[in-house]
């Protein structure tokens, strides 16, 4: 798990603005998403612990667990989504 800070998602987010993605909703915070350079299909995983943010990717830049990829913030951002809606519906 890395921690998700704006200092190393902010290269990872321009990127999957540019490449857009295909995430999709599996379970609670948990999702895959479909590599735009391969086709290949990764899953991300998300946590909250002590109020930080961490999140997780199979793919091999996400394994290396020094930065965050755009698998990781493409998901982050259908997670964010997902959850704002949950707490409006409370």
């Amino acid at each position: 798990m890395i921690k998700l800070t704006k200092e190393n998602t902010q290269n990872a987010i321009a990127r999957a603005k540019e490449l857009r993605p295909k995430v999709r909703f599996v379970a609670e915070r948990v999702f895959t998403v479909q590599s735009a350079n391969n086709g290949n299909t990764y899953t991300v995983r998300f946590e909250i612990q002590n109020g930080a943010k961490f999140g997780s990717c199979e793919c091999k830049a996400g394994q290396s667990g020094k930065y965050a990829c755009y698998h990781l913030v493409a998901a982050a951002q259908v997670n964010i989504i997902r959850q704002s809606v949950k707490r409006q519906s409370v």
